[in-house]
């Protein structure tokens, strides 16, 4: 059996090797990088900091401190690494950005690792996006058979409507220019025009621009053909045509502007005020 004074002195070393150990944790909570001796202790501080943003994600509580270029990703309850906490910032390492990581997890060993594992992962993608030089897209170009594809088209459309094919050159129009107007409508307003200006002598595609644009709140790649021609009773006659292209490739018809100058009108204009005409109607040259 122990004698008293050995009980006595194998109790004074238990107790000296405690606090011991107790002086050991304390000292590794305050430098586990955090800077915070506990998961709650840093949640509490970073709130309190008028200059961090915190918010909820998913579950996870984030304090953004971008003065420091830092953020901290706090594990929900119910997290097997719950409470925890991983503190990342950018820092400047040899002249390249890198990601710097602290983690204080008071949850399961297994389970902080895992969480610790998790995250060096998506640091790893993070840096290597950072270190990549920024590739510049190349500025967008229209194809040539994209050119070709609409000249044919609005030279078909004026073709059908010359010809009075009305349903074959309706057929051509997108669905927001045929809700502009009924069939009915569209046919017996091309159909004046056409009686109005006489036999077709001769038409002309002078421009064709393919462009990306937000056209009517719609972003997409649009084409626009800038023409000119004769009528038998109308010697100035210009306008253009806009087209969309679809999800197929395909292209159908937004817009149309034709106008005329007519013969009985053009005998009265100097030719200044037939110069300004054609400026106002912004005909092709």
């Amino acid at each position: 059996m122990l004698s008293q004074l050995t009980r006595a002195r194998a109790v004074v070393y238990i107790a000296m090797m405690l606090n011991l150990v107790l002086s050991t944790i304390v000292a590794a909570a305050s430098v586990n990088g955090t800077g915070y001796p506990s998961v709650a202790a840093a949640l509490e501080a970073l709130k309190a900091r008028p200059d961090v943003t915190v918010t909820v994600q998913d579950g996870w509580t984030i304090a953004d401190d971008k003065a420091n270029s830092t953020l901290w990703s706090f594990t929900p309850p119910g997290h097997d690494a719950h409470p925890a906490v991983v503190r990342r910032t950018v820092v400047n390492q040899d002249g390249q950005p890198s990601i710097r990581m602290h983690t204080l997890c008071q949850g399961r060993r297994d389970a902080c690792d895992a969480l610790t594992e998790e995250f060096r992962r998506v640091n790893a993608a993070l840096q290597q996006a950072l270190a990549a030089p920024a590739t510049p897209a190349a500025p967008w170009k229209p194809s040539a058979s994209q050119k070709s594809r609409v000249e044919e088209l609005s030279r078909a459309y004026f073709a059908d409507k010359d010809a009075q094919r009305y349903r074959e050159a309706w057929a051509r129009l997108a669905a927001a220019a045929q809700q502009q107007s009924s069939f009915a409508q569209w046919r017996s307003a091309a159909a004046e025009t056409a009686a109005k200006a006489g036999a077709p002598l001769q038409r002309e595609v002078k421009k064709v621009t393919v462009y990306r644009s937000a056209h009517g709140g719609t972003p997409g790649t649009y084409a626009a053909v800038d023409f000119t021609g004769r009528f038998a009773n109308a010697d100035t006659y210009c306008g253009y045509l806009v087209w969309s292209e679809q999800a197929d490739g395909s292209f159908l018809l937004v817009r149309e502007e034709e106008n005329f100058i007519y013969k009985a009108t053009d005998a009265q204009l100097t030719p200044e005020q037939r110069a300004k005409m054609r400026g106002v109607y912004r005909c092709a040259e």
